[in-house]
């Protein structure tokens, strides 16, 4: 449940990077546009573009492998979930008692 947890952080993560990347690449829209040709500035006219093409790439694999990282882990979860409720099950049919009849409540007719 732990490695689960922390896969799933670093998936998060991931997909945060990535989109980030992607709205980072010049076009009419992205990130870039918005923060005034920041990377511009930083990479120069094409260094931008091949840069954030690169992590866009390395990051989208990363992002698959993640993806079947989780799928694994996911279904390990659950088999052992599902073992370990069904253990309880049996511990409280042991203990389980018969609950005691109760008396039915006679009808009652109406007077006059």
């Amino acid at each position: 449940m732990v490695l689960y947890s922390i896969a799933l952080i670093i998936h998060v993560i991931i997909c945060i990077a990535l989109v980030l990347v992607i709205l980072a690449q010049t076009s009419k829209g992205g990130l870039d546009s918005n923060l005034g040709g920041a990377a511009m500035n930083v990479f120069g006219g094409s260094g931008a573009s091949k840069f954030l093409k690169k992590w866009t790439q390395i990051l989208a694999v990363v992002f698959a492998a993640s993806c079947v990282l989780l799928a694994f882990l996911v279904r390990d979860i659950n088999s052992s979930a599902l073992t370990g409720i069904q253990e309880r099950q049996k511990k409280i049919k042991d203990t389980e008692q018969q609950a005691p009849a109760a008396n039915p409540i006679p009808k009652q007719v109406p007077t006059k």
